[in-house]
């Protein structure tokens, strides 16, 4: 089972007034991609911003529960493992539990003991 994916920030980040330490990544869902593909074309129609930029950002705002002003604060370090978390979703069930279980252990953690009671 695809599960949550806890992403510890190294620079906290502050989101409606609130000091962000962490932020979790949910699964993706075929309408996610497509709602953030929407807004991305839009965002980028007036030739400012790259396509795909926005729809990363975008996508990335909606399975975190955040904003795509608070994704777009990140520090870059912090973007790229929102990015690395996304990936393990884009594998088969058991390779993704391996992966997340190596990039993120304590999100990892969970699900194999998720797992092993199924």
């Amino acid at each position: 089972m695809y599960t949550p994916i806890k992403v510890s920030l190294q620079v906290t980040t502050e989101l409606d007034g609130k000091p962000q330490h962490e932020i979790e990544m949910r699964p993706p869902t075929t309408n996610d991609v497509i709602h953030a593909q929407k807004l991305g074309r839009m965002a980028a129609s007036n030739g400012s911003v790259s396509e795909e930029s926005e729809h990363e950002a975008h996508l990335f705002a909606a399975l975190t529960n955040t904003t795509r002003e608070f994704i777009g604060q990140l520090a870059f370090y912090d973007y790229v493992q929102l990015q690395k978390a996304y990936d393990c979703f884009l594998l088969p069930i058991p390779q993704f539990v391996a992966k997340s279980a190596l990039l993120f252990p304590g999100s990892a953690g969970e699900s194999l003991c998720e797992n092993s009671g199924n």
